[in-house]
């Protein structure tokens, strides 16, 4: 996987992309979700003036104590997600985790300086 190269996905208009909401969110907590399909995490994000949002991603290989309290780029505007018992409100931005199980996608997510103010939009 390591020297794989991908297809690039069809082009998009910078309009499209532009109505993309991404932010700075810093992860508040993130226990295993029990019950879903996959090995995940129920991440509780504080966006600063956009409040606290949930979000539930296949984070697990990471343990918590990895995850608390570091600064991750999220899209806010994908409107609400049912996952098993759970919703999720936002989508973590990652890439695949080098140690993911072949049958299994997981994540690392995408993270940024602590000097970001949470909130702040990625342009």
């Amino acid at each position: 996987m390591e020297n794989e190269r991908a297809a690039s996905k069809a082009e998009v208009d910078f309009g499209y992309f532009q109505g993309v909401d991404i932010r700075v969110g810093r992860v508040i907590s993130a226990p295993f979700a029990v019950g879903t399909r996959s090995p995940s995490r129920e991440m509780t994000l504080d966006f600063g003036v956009l409040g606290l949002r949930r979000s539930i991603g296949q984070f697990a290989l990471i343990p918590e104590d990895d995850l608390v309290g570091h600064n991750i780029l999220a899209v806010v505007n994908l409107g609400p997600r049912k996952i098993g018992k759970y919703t999720s409100e936002v989508l973590v931005l990652g890439v695949p985790h080098p140690e993911s199980p072949t049958n299994q996608a997981q994540a690392l997510p995408l993270t940024v300086s602590d000097l970001a103010v949470l909130g702040s939009e990625v342009f």
